[in-house]
This record gives C-alpha cells, sequence and structure tokens, in this order.
C-alpha cells in the first residue's frame, strides 16, 4: 500500500509546481493590467498585457522571422559549450598538468565582461554568425566546464578501487561510474548555459546585427516602440523557457534512477 501512496504524494506534488508557478503569473498579469489601465499609463511607457499579446499576434511575422536567428545561433552556441565544456573537464579530470595551469586560468577569464569582447570579436571574425556564435558559446562555455568538473570529481574513491580490483578497465570504470555519476551535475550546467547562451547571442545582436531578437529590440527601442520590444522580450523568453524545458526533460530520461526532488535539485 505504500507505493500507491508514494504515487500520489509524487503527482500531487507535480501537479502543485505546475498549478502554483502558472497562478502566480496569472495573477501579477492580472495586476499589471489593473494598475497600467486604473493609471491610464501610455503604451510607450508601459503597454498592458492585453496589447503586447496583441502586438504578438499583429506582428507575428516579424518576431518569427527574427526570432529563428537568434534561436538557431543560441542553440548551435549551447551545443558547442556543452562539447567544449565536457572535453575540457575530463581533461582536468584526467590531467594533473593541464588541471593546474588552465584550470586557474579558465577561472580568472569570467572575471573579463563579456559584453567588453562582443566589439573585438567584430574587429577578429567580422559581423556575421561566427562573433554572434563565439560569444553566446562563451558566455555557456564556464558554467558547463565547472559543472562538469564537479560532476566527474564527486564519485566516490572507494567505488573506483573496488571497481579496479573487479579488474575494471579506465574506459569502464569512466562509462560506468564516473559518467553517471556526473550526469546530475552535467545536467545542471547545461540548464545554466542555455539561459546564458541567449543572453550572449542577444548581446551580439545588439552590438552588430541585422537580424534576431536582439537586433528588433534595439530597433523597437530606437522607434520609441515600446508594446513591439516588450512582444520581442516575451517572444524571447518564451522561447528560452521552451528550450529549458526539453533540458529538463531530457534529464528526466537520462538520469531515471534519481527521484524527481534530487533531479529538481540540480537545477530542474
Amino acid at each position: 500500500m505504500a507505493e500507491p501512496s508514494s504515487s500520489r504524494r509524487a503527482g500531487s506534488a507535480g501537479t502543485a509546481a505546475v498549478v502554483w508557478p502558472v497562478a502566480v503569473t496569472v495573477g501579477l498579469l492580472a495586476g499589471w493590467e489593473l494598475i497600467v489601465r486604473a493609471l491610464g499609463v501610455r503604451p510607450i511607457i508601459l503597454p498592458a498585457p492585453s496589447e503586447i499579446v496583441r502586438v504578438m499576434i499583429a506582428r507575428h511575422e516579424v518576431l518569427l522571422d527574427n526570432l529563428w536567428p537568434s534561436l538557431t545561433l543560441t542553440v548551435l552556441g549551447f551545443l558547442l559549450s556543452v562539447v567544449g565544456g565536457v572535453a575540457v573537464a575530463l581533461l582536468i579530470t584526467y590531467s594533473r598538468i593541464f588541471r593546474l595551469g588552465f584550470y586557474p586560468i579558465i577561472v580568472v577569464s569570467q572575471v573579463v565582461p563579456k559584453v567588453s569582447i562582443a566589439p573585438l570579436f567584430i574587429v577578429w571574425f567580422g559581423t556575421g554568425l561566427v562573433s554572434n556564435l563565439m560569444l553566446a558559446f562563451l558566455v555557456a562555455f564556464f558554467p558547463m566546464t565547472i559543472n562538469a568538473v564537479m560532476g566527474f570529481g564527486s564519485t566516490d574513491g572507494d567505488i573506483q578501487k573496488m571497481a579496479r580490483a573487479f579488474m575494471g578497465s579506465p574506459a569502464q570504470i569512466f562509462w560506468k561510474i564516473r559518467l553517471p555519476n556526473a550526469m546530475p551535475h552535467i545536467f545542471a550546467g547545461m540548464k545554466i548555459s542555455i539561459t546564458l547562451a541567449i543572453i550572449g547571442v542577444i548581446v551580439s545582436e545588439f552590438v552588430a546585427s541585422q537580424e534576431g531578437i536582439g537586433y528588433l529590440i534595439k530597433l523597437s527601442s530606437g522607434l520609441l516602440d515600446t508594446p513591439l520590444m516588450m512582444a520581442a522580450i516575451t517572444v524571447l523568453s518564451l522561447a528560452g523557457l521552451a528550450l529549458y524545458g526539453l533540458i529538463a526533460l531530457a534529464e528526466r530520461r537520462a538520469v531515471y534512477w534519481q527521484p524527481p526532488a534530487d533531479v529538481g535539485a540540480g537545477g530542474g
């Protein structure tokens, strides 16, 4: 009888995790709508949520045309950060020289504001795809690396010794012990990296771009078209939430041996 009870509790917790954020969001939007209408705030200052939705529907072609380039760069930059971050984490984990020589440099490099690097990337790589992609990768790379290093380094040493005692090869220890143990940390890094990749893309589009949500936000700001600006921000936020949700779903499938509460502790 304990299992059905546990299932009901898990189902109730999952329902609450969805209902409460939705209820609070709806309440905040309703309050926003009422305040704007009651005070007669002009749309150029702060448009009501209903006005933002109206613009999203009326200008959906413009929004979608600029959303796809931003999403493409975000996904590519994110994938590069995952591959590069895990590769560097493996070098840090298995190479003492790399760990002592390069790991401190990687940490110190994060002190440099990424916005200040964007103009340099334009000088080095031009105003095209490469500079935007490099900035997205650079912003998302650090959290991916740090979390992967923490994951690979958190494996119990006694378990590894036991595996070696049973003639486990280094490859078997990695694939059967180290990597599964590191997966929750890697997914936590992925959740952070996807949000930072979006920020990197938007910053690069602010600096120099002729398309993308960042360019549309900058253009609408110059035209004092606040409803369009807010619509672009809303569309970008929804797209980022969808990407985050896909990673959380993949985590549920990949880290199936952990309870949902433990998975959520890693950022879900």
